[in-house]
């Protein structure tokens, strides 16, 4: 099995080559360019028997014929085709390769003769191969990517992704940044010829950039391995999964996306649960599970306060809080006398805290996340949206309403703070704004509390197995 370094040509080849190169659109002809445009023209090399040129690069008839340095593969020639090309790979000292070709065990009986002629010829010849049926690798830090990817995506952050699934992982990264979740490092699996799940669980581990590490899982390639090395990652870096193949429908999709055996969903929620690795129901929670965990502190225990425009709200939140295991103490005398001060007599100074239609928003939420008798805080900004517009002319702005939070986060960046935002999108991205990029903003209470619910558990987990 690959640990640590055994894997790093994958994220940072010296050069690459790109194996049966597409010279009309379609499947791989947009990579060179990708590759090009991201500061690798130079390192990339394309390989096709009909050679000629491609954008305006050369196309080599051989792998052998491939100039130094070059120490990852890329192959893209159809499934039948593959295996033939692996010797010439390695011939030309190339030991690491991402076959992103699909139409292997995926497709049935057929396929799986396909991969397994192709697996033995990779053992055969010492290669480590990635895929098939993927779409390989990210590496933001040097902007290495072996599929076509915006560059929005390319900004480096502290959370990795591990998925089976390589459309799935393209996609995710299509629109991570947009919810302001921002990535180190992406692998897509696909069949796992070879290099599987837990192998980069452990090169992440090792990785200084990567602080948070999620994955998509169809299915283990080997259970108790898993087991081990959840167990041994989770300590240091929290583990998001969020599992296919839950149902027995689902469990048979499987079969025909990536050929995984998924197993039954029991024997992984037992996993997550011994190893403390935090498991999304849906993929909305995976964002924003990770979100969360990419930028909040682990709290010191498992005692919330809410601070809401809406009572109601604060209700939803309470119950989706307290069903995942946090407290809402009372608030402590100093804070309670703190906003007692200056608020109107209807408001009832309690947790939640609930502001209603007054103007203490700010005031308390600088006040509750003060409190030393308070692990964490959830605030929910709401306005109606015809109030907001009708005084925006007049200078309002969310600072004035609800306070600047990114200010007031900053001020106890050790204590979790998340924000809940309710009503027009404009609303929202204003709230975004104030909140400033290390404090989550969510539109669903429920969410929001769950996401510093699961934040606690993992704390609480980690603490206990050490």
């Amino acid at each position: 099995m690959a640990q640590g370094n055994e894997l790093r040509t994958f994220f940072e080849p010296k050069g690459v080559a790109l194996v049966g190169i597409s010279r009309t659109p379609g499947f791989g002809y947009g990579i060179p360019l990708v590759l090009k445009e991201h500061g690798w023209d130079g390192h990339i090399h394309l390989v096709n028997i009909a050679g000629g040129t491609l954008h305006d690069m050369p196309v080599y008839q051989r792998v052998a014929d491939v100039p130094d340095p070059v120490d990852l593969a890329i192959v893209l020639v159809p499934a039948r085709l593959v295996s033939s090309v692996l010797p010439e790979i390695a011939n030309r000292g190339i030991k690491h390769v991402i076959i992103e070709t699909a139409g292997f065990a995926e497709i049935g009986e057929v396929g799986q003769a396909l991969q397994t002629e192709t697996k033995e010829t990779a053992h055969r010849l010492g290669l480590r191969i990635i895929g098939p049926n993927c779409v390989g690798v990210v590496n933001t830090a040097n902007r290495f990517a072996s599929v076509e990817i915006m560059d929005e995506a390319l900004t480096p952050g502290p959370v990795s992704i591990i998925a089976q699934s390589g459309v799935f992982g393209n996609i995710l990264l299509d629109g991570l940044h947009e919810k302001e979740v921002f990535i180190a490092k992406a692998v897509t699996l696909g069949n796992r010829l070879d290099v599987n799940e837990c192998e980069v669980l452990n090169y992440l581990h090792q990785d200084d950039q990567t602080k948070v590490i999620m994955m998509y899982l169809e299915g283990a390639a080997d259970g108790r391995l898993l087991l081990e090395t959840l167990g041994r990652v989770t300590r240091d870096k929290p583990v998001i999964i969020l599992k296919g193949g839950r149902t027995p429908a689902g469990r048979a999709a499987t079969a025909s996306h990536t050929a995984s055996l998924s197993g039954e969903d029991q024997l992984y929620e037992a996993v997550f649960r011994q190893t403390g690795a935090i498991r999304a129901e849906s993929l909305d929670q995976l964002v924003r599970l990770a979100r969360t965990f990419a930028t909040q502190p682990h709290p010191a225990g498992n005692r919330l306060a809410i601070v809401t425009g809406s009572g109601s709200l604060g209700v939803l939140a309470t119950d989706s809080a307290t069903s995942g295991g946090l407290t809402l103490p009372h608030l402590s005398e100093t804070t309670e006398r703190t906003v007692r001060e200056a608020a109107p007599d209807w408001m009832n100074v309690r947790n939640p805290l609930d502001t209603g239609p007054s103007t203490q928003f700010s005031a308390a939420l600088r006040a509750v996340v003060a409190d030393p008798d308070i692990d964490m805080v959830l605030g929910i900004t709401i306005l109606p949206y015809a109030i907001f517009s009708s005084f925006e002319p007049l200078g309002l702005t969310p600072e004035m309403w609800f306070g600047d939070i990114d200010a007031i986060h900053a001020a106890r960046p050790e204590k979790p703070l998340v924000i809940c935002a309710i009503g027009n999108e404009r609303f929202i991205g204003l709230i975004r704004k104030t909140s400033g990029r290390k404090v989550p903003v969510f539109d669903s209470p429920e969410g929001a509390a769950g996401t510093l619910a699961s934040l606690a558990k993992y704390g609480s987990w980690k603490k206990s197995s050490r």
